[in-house]
């Protein structure tokens, strides 16, 4: 009786951790897939990012974007989330190239 009660409390524990490092996976792997959504949602819309870049700029330049940069940011309470993303620009003489930070409603 002793034997059987010990075997089947060590099978629930194996179970309830094999749950739990389950569970981790499927986390991870929602968050890897809401990040390529994320980079996919900016590169369609990447036309239009570069064209609020310019608008804002002095003279003609030519705007990089670095997608493996793509991340959600944490804003203040009650404020919508943003992704932010860093993008070279550099102008037509090559010699500054700046990198900022976009961050995106």
């Amino acid at each position: 009786m002793q034997k059987k009660r010990i075997i089947l409390v060590l099978i629930a524990i194996f179970l309830v951790l094999a749950g739990i490092g389950g569970t981790k996976k499927v986390v991870e792997m929602r968050q890897a897939a809401q990040k390529e959504r994320q980079i996919a949602f900016l590169k369609a819309h990447e036309k239009e990012l570069v064209d609020f870049i310019k608008k804002y700029s002095s003279q003609e330049e030519t705007v990089e974007f670095d997608w493996e940069t793509v991340e959600a940011g944490k804003g203040m309470a009650f404020t919508k989330p943003t992704l932010i993303v860093k993008f070279n620009i550099s102008d037509s003489s090559e010699k500054n190239i700046m990198i900022k930070a976009m961050s995106l409603e």
